[in-house]
């Protein structure tokens, strides 16, 4: 489970994030969609400190902190808690693809090389990537850099998986594996949160929906509720530019 309370975020004058406050209970994928600039990205940064929360209250599982007063211990046991999956793939170029997933086990969870190694290959696998396991980044596709991610985030065992965008800088002929192999993580009862631009996929895969538009919450509750009758005008009005095509197919 994860709780957001009263989150708030300030760029200098710039208020980003406008005490936002969502559940996303365990096993549960929630999709938080929005225009640009809607505070989405910083909203995922926040929740892990990659951007420190200007007030509010952050909880996963039995960990809560209060953002203001989190100290490094606090901020690790964040992190620790959650995986991002970026936009970009973030990779280590040096390293083959069995061995970017590894790194985290090896280094962080101190899990011996032969059990890491078998792990990793497992989850290679489950993105379909097995065959790939000894191939350096540059000999990958992005959508295959991108299943690296994916399974170097499952590999932590985290009690959240975050997606920032997971498909933004792929080639559109790339897209479809990439939210392939998310749709299967969501099956397996994976605790996500995705912010995307891929609204009908968000629709055949979100539990939840959270709708941001200037750093507000304007609307939020069951994905399939929102997606056909949402309750707000600014909600109706973005779906319908977006969304036309793909709403009323059931």
């Amino acid at each position: 489970m994860i709780r957001l309370s009263a989150l708030n975020k300030y760029f200098d004058q710039h208020h980003v994030l406008r005490d936002v406050s969502l559940e996303v209970e365990k096993g549960q994928v929630m999709a938080v969609l929005g225009p640009s600039g809607s505070g989405k990205s910083t909203l995922l940064r926040c929740v892990n400190f990659l951007e420190k929360p200007s007030s509010g209250r952050i909880e996963i599982g039995s960990l809560s902190v209060e953002v203001d007063k989190a100290d490094n211990k606090a901020v690790m046991a964040l992190r620790a808690a959650t995986a991002m999956v970026f936009q970009q793939y973030n990779l280590f170029k040096n390293m083959t693809a069995l061995q970017n997933v590894m790194v985290g086990l090896t280094t962080v969870k101190k899990m011996p090389t032969s059990e890491a190694k078998g792990k990793s290959l497992r989850l290679l696998e489950k993105v379909g990537l097995g065959d790939r396991m000894d191939y350096y980044p540059s000999r990958l596709s992005g959508g295959q850099q991108q299943r690296v991610s994916i399974a170097r985030a499952l590999a932590l065992n985290p009690e959240v998986i975050l997606f920032d965008e997971p498909t933004s800088s792929l080639d559109p002929e790339l897209v479809g594996e990439v939210l392939a192999a998310i749709k299967q993580v969501a099956k397996e009862g994976n605790t996500m949160i995705i912010v995307t631009h891929e609204l009908h996929f968000a629709r055949e895969v979100a539990d939840t929906v959270v709708f941001l538009d200037k750093g507000l919450i304007v609307e939020q509750g069951d994905a399939r509720q929102i997606f056909h009758e949402p309750k707000e005008e600014r909600t109706r009005r973005f779906l319908d530019r977006a969304l036309r095509p793909f709403v009323y197919q059931i």
